[in-house]
């Protein structure tokens, strides 16, 4: 079952990515600029938040898709389990050794003409369910628990995400303030511009994280700074033949301001003023953290969809432990690293191939975390984020048989 849930996890990435763009695209149309720049001109920080408009209806779009593909996983999931209950019953059919102490007693036939009573065998246990037919695992998206559990988990993201970008629009603005940067250049550094062939707003910080909004900050800075070492850390490091290395500087950057900043970098060495003027260097940080936030929606969405996937794997052996009367134990789970071993992270991998008992048994990683499987939220972002790790759920379908 991994390769299909890597397969489909791979297929609903997408989506989802596309669904928080679209959310951070609302939030950007939704700025009231002008009364922005009013309540920073008046040294007003909680109307300029409100300016902002940043609230959690923007997020519907994402939060129903993370209820569909939660629904999707799980009815793929569901298939998988009735399939493996088919073909674990069909195998038992072949071993006729095994003998069920849950079954009803065997009626006794003579054995020889005139031979003791002795027990005839009894048949084995088979997929049969007690009205006749076969069970069908369907999952359930009303199941009480499983509308709680991606529920929870979404609203709890979309709050997380509103929470995020109150803050760092905060300190964005205290920064500027205590910069000395005028109540323009502070607005353009939060809601970025108008593109005039799109009519939508690039730039800024607004969708971003916290860390990422500070990435723009500190391009913006090293372009202003006039310092030709501290321009040079945009750009990374080059080779005796002036090749750029891969994974030096603002790895995101738009490098086709390279050769600009290059020559901004050569005047200065010269003795002539910085060349690079603020609406440049505004276009410049606008490109870098619309890539930023092209990667955050990458980043989300790849690790908010191997979240709801296993959620749903889990959520999925649930609900056919309930529809078969098993008990909580009748599930072995194992973690498994599924990527290579190239930044992976050290607890994962010593995590590899540990197995616990029970369904809600959880799982104790090094660093102390606890986890039902790979991808819980419980984890925190420390343990979630582009992660590549999976969990097996084997039931045991005879189990207390």
């Amino acid at each position: 079952m991994d390769d299909d849930l890597l397969d489909l996890i791979a297929k609903l990435e997408p989506a989802l990515a596309i669904a928080f763009l679209a959310a951070i695209a609302s939030l950007r149309a939704g700025i009231n600029y002008p009364l922005l720049l009013t309540a920073l001109r008046n040294g007003d920080i909680d109307g300029a938040i409100y300016a902002l408009n940043i609230d959690r209806g923007a997020f519907g779009a994402y939060v129903i898709e993370r209820q569909s593909a939660f629904a999707q996983a799980g009815a793929t999931i569901s298939e998988a389990l009735t399939k493996d209950r088919i073909a674990f019953f069909k195998r038992r059919d072949r071993e006729p050794s095994i003998r069920s102490p849950a079954l009803p007693p065997a009626e006794l036939e003579p054995v020889g003409p005139s031979g003791p009573l002795t027990p005839a065998p009894p048949a084995p246990p088979t997929l049969t369910a007690p009205g006749g037919g076969e069970l069908h695992f369907r999952f359930d998206m009303t199941n009480p628990r499983a509308e709680a559990r991606i529920r929870t988990e979404a609203a709890a993201r979309v709050t997380g995400y509103v929470d995020e970008q109150i803050e760092t629009a905060r300190r964005v603005i205290a920064d500027g303030f205590a910069r000395g940067d005028g109540p323009q250049n502070i607005a353009t550094d939060i809601a970025g511009r108008i593109n005039p062939i799109s009519g939508r707003r690039q730039g800024g910080i607004v969708g971003l994280s916290d860390p990422q909004a500070g990435y723009v900050d500190s391009m913006r800075a090293r372009l202003l700074s006039g310092d030709p070492d501290e321009m040079a850390k945009v750009l990374g490091s080059f080779d005796k033949d002036g090749k750029w290395k891969p994974g030096t500087g603002m790895t995101l950057r738009d490098r086709r301001y390279d050769g600009a900043i290059k020559r901004a970098i050569a005047a200065i060495a010269k003795g002539k003023p910085n060349p690079l003027t603020r609406d440049k260097i505004d276009e410049m940080t606008a490109k870098y953290a619309d890539r930023l936030l092209a990667r955050r929606a990458e980043d989300v969405a790849r690790t908010e969809t191997a979240q709801g996937v296993m959620m749903a794997r889990a959520e999925a052996t649930a609900q056919a432990l309930d529809r078969d009367a098993l008990d909580d134990q009748a599930v072995e789970k194992t973690w498994r690293h599924l990527g290579g071993i190239d930044d992976a992270r050290d607890t994962h991998l010593a995590m590899h191939g540990r197995s616990v008992t029970g369904l809600t048994m959880p799982f104790i990683l090094p660093d102390g975390s606890v986890m039902q499987h790979a991808h819980d939220p419980a984890g925190g972002a420390k343990n979630n984020v582009n992660c590549r790790c999976g969990t097996d759920f084997i039931i045991d379908w005879s189990w207390g048989l």
